[in-house]
């Protein structure tokens, strides 16, 4: 009596679970609908394979959002980075939503072994469960499968026939059938495929997937995070290189995997996050063609764009030098790019055909370059010589290095091919006699000792960058330093701020029509040439902590493209040129404790353009803001949308007095947000053409923005 009971509960709780009610429906579809169901519930392996996996999950969302859009898509990423691996998770998680599914491994050797008509028939093969088929083209799969939902998977698809195929016939399989390749990325955009890139692994995701491996040892925890943290920063979120280098280095003494690491570091890394447009200039003027190289490697996967900064995975970069490295085996004489410093060394002292050379001496002692060193380097193109600080891309430390490298007096450096060079901490007084720069695009020498460049005439035709930068010798006299006369009309942006000994700009002759960046911060210039205004394309001036700096002639006014002057802690600076309300494009102007005692009535003609103003420190700085609030012929508006705004910062603790209307007393919402109310009895005319707006003025503490990060003027009328 007791079983009966347990069966009666049994099948009155069935009894009472909602069934699908078949009558008036079409029976086949209705079953369908049943096994779907049932197969998402009992089939499914995802749940596994995605607890295995670190960063899995969100990988396999973004792949599948973007199949819900098309048929058809890619996965496409650089080498090691796991597109097999997602395309695998992605059909173990989706596959039994299909009538029919198959994952067709290492395409690329099918095809190359059996066609496309071998690749077509293994796949229909596959996916009717017949292995004795006779395929004749296209029409067998639409007769076959044109009315089942199919999903496919193609990994390692290496020939543009096989998507050229599957995008013409992508109708011939059922609707609501998927296709996925895993392939480069230049297949998939010259086919209009949409693909997902897959991405590297963060940080945390990286060392999740070390710890895996750091479960299976027993290391003492100091070692096991400085292990863990080296082969995070080697691998740098490529999973391949995480998983080999973990599934090794953990079982490894202390000593062991210390050596394997240092070996596997051995060649420096060049820190290959560089301007593209900067990189494209040198390649120009290298003979290469930098528009469609660049596309290749993107296409390719093997460099990325962030900012408009080329970067390249270091293991990529490693491969690269391995090729370089593998054309001749133990003859570094014979590579045509040098980065190592012994095998630099090496080289130098004989006769070579290198055209690129760049020299880290971080971990070097002092050095020292014979007269003979780059004498027979005819073909030399790429000069850098730097340290690890010292520099990532162009940019340099803001603290002075000396040097490790020292030359002989009668140092020579004769390559006419030469077209970028940058050494860091150059400790000779000028270049060589020499030294040819007709070629050169970028000429960088910062933190140098360089009193004169060279002596006499060269031709800089080419010059597009030039950067001396705290050179803190190079002095402003007729027979030292820049020339006299500068015309370098291909130049487009020169670098000399922290020149401390620098007095005097030199005259330019002739329009330059590239020159778009100047920078003198922290020289001793007393005065610009009135020669500046031919400089027509300017757009930054930068004059920043100049103390000597006495007035600015009125050829800066003709500067009509200039966007942002910069004129703070200018200390005996006192007045503006009479037209410096010409500069109608002026942006940005800072002033900031450099003691103006006012502006010239022609300011006033640049309210249609002027955004952002920084006169902190000035005496004058009441009658200055006054005077920008209320004249009645300044317009201080910047446009957007239906939104007038004008910006100005000025450090300090308080509202100034002659603000009319303030509120000290702030409040707090339920939300936690702080807040300030101020009620102001508005003029009967404020919303006619002659009112100019409200002023408001905000005081926020470091530790306001550092917390709460936004603060919102909500006027409410």
């Amino acid at each position: 009596m007791e079983r009966v009971k347990i069966w009666r509960k049994a099948l009155t709780q069935v009894a009472n679970i909602a069934g699908e009610d078949s009558q008036n429906r079409h029976e086949p579809t209705l079953i369908k609908k049943i096994i779907a169901e049932i197969s998402n519930k009992v089939f499914s392996r995802y749940s596994s394979y995605g607890n295995k996996l670190v960063g899995i999950n969100s990988r396999i969302q973004e792949v599948e959002s973007l199949l819900c859009t098309v048929g058809i898509i890619g996965i496409c990423g650089i080498h090691g980075i796991g597109k097999t691996t997602l395309a695998d998770a992605v059909y173990e998680k989706i596959s039994h939503q299909f009538e029919c599914s198959v994952f067709l491994e290492n395409v690329g050797e099918d095809f190359r072994k059996q066609g496309l008509i071998g690749l077509q028939k293994k796949l229909i093969s596959l996916l009717v469960d017949d292995g004795n088929l006779n395929i004749k083209g296209c029409t067998s799969i639409e007769g076959r499968l044109c009315w089942t939902k199919v999903l496919i998977v193609l990994d390692n698809v290496k020939d543009g026939a096989i998507l050229e195929f599957l995008t013409a016939n992508q109708d011939s399989f059922g609707p609501g059938s998927q296709i996925i390749v895993t392939t480069e990325k230049d297949l998939l955009i010259s086919h209009s495929v949409k693909y997902y890139e897959v991405r590297l692994l963060n940080k945390d995701e990286a060392m999740e997937v070390l710890r895996h491996y750091l479960s299976k040892h027993k290391l003492p925890q100091d070692d096991s995070m400085e292990l863990s943290v080296r082969i995070r920063n080697y691998a740098q979120g490529l999973p391949l290189a995480h998983k080999v280098l973990g599934s090794s280095l953990f079982r490894m003494e202390k000593l062991e995997w210390r050596s394997h690491l240092d070996k596997l570091k051995s060649c420096p890394h060049l820190e290959i996050n560089q301007d593209k447009d900067h990189v494209m200039e040198i390649l120009e003027a290298c003979g290469f063609f930098p528009v469609c190289g660049i596309r290749t490697l993107l296409d390719k996967s093997l460099i990325t764009i962030s900012n408009n900064k080329l970067e390249m995975h270091d293991l990529i970069q490693e491969m690269g030098m391995e090729v370089v490295r593998q054309k001749y085996p133990g003859e570094p004489r014979k590579w045509s790019r040098l980065w190592s410093p012994m095998d630099a060394f090496g080289v130098l002292k004989k006769e070579t055909g290198i055209e690129g050379i760049f020299l880290n001496l971080s971990n070097l002692r002092e050095i020292n370059f014979t007269s003979g060193s780059f004498a027979r380097m005819k073909n030399l193109r790429l000069l850098k010589v730097y340290t690890s600080q010292s520099c990532r891309g162009s940019e340099c430390t803001l603290e002075k290095e000396e040097c490790k490298a020292h030359f002989s007096r009668h140092f020579k450096f004769h390559s006419d091919d030469l077209r970028y060079l940058f050494w860091h901490g150059y400790s000779l007084k000028s270049l060589p006699c020499e030294f040819n720069p007709e070629n050169l695009v970028e000429l960088n020498i910062p933190y140098s000792h360089i009193k004169q460049l060279w002596k006499g005439e060269k031709s800089l035709e080419k010059l597009k960058f030039m950067e001396l930068s705290y050179s803190q010798f190079l002095e402003k006299t007729l027979d030292l330093d820049l020339p006299i006369r500068i015309e370098l009309e291909s130049l487009q942006i020169l670098f000399l701020f922290g020149c401390s000994k620098l007095r005097k700009f030199p005259e330019i002759t002739g329009y330059m029509k590239c020159l778009s960046e100047l920078f003198l911060d922290g020289t001793a210039i007393e005065e610009l040439p009135l020669s500046i205004g031919y400089a027509t394309r300017l757009v930054l001036l930068d004059l920043t902590n100049c103390k000597e700096l006495k007035g600015l002639p009125g050829g800066i006014c003709n500067l009509a493209s200039l966007e942002t002057l910069l004129l703070s802690d200018c200390s005996k600076l006192e007045s503006l040129p009479q037209n410096f309300g010409k500069l109608n494009r002026l942006r940005k102007l800072h002033v900031a404790w450099t003691p103006l005692r006012g502006f010239p009535n022609s300011f006033f003609d640049l309210g249609s353009s002027l955004q952002e103003v920084s006169f902190a420190g000035s005496s004058y700085i009441k009658s200055i803001f006054q005077t920008l609030v209320t004249n009645a012929e300044l317009q201080l508006v910047h446009d957007r949308g239906r939104h007038p705004v004008f910006r100005t910062l000025i450090p300090g603790s308080g509202v100034p007095e002659w603000f009319n209307h303030q509120k000290d007393i702030v409040f707090e919402d339920t939300s936690g947000c702080h807040y300030s109310k101020v009620y102001i009895d508005a003029s009967p005319n404020w919303n006619n053409s002659n009112f100019l707006g409200f002023a408001l003025c905000v005081v926020l503490g470091l530790k306001d923005v550092i917390h709460h990060g936004i603060c919102k003027i909500a006027p409410q009328l």
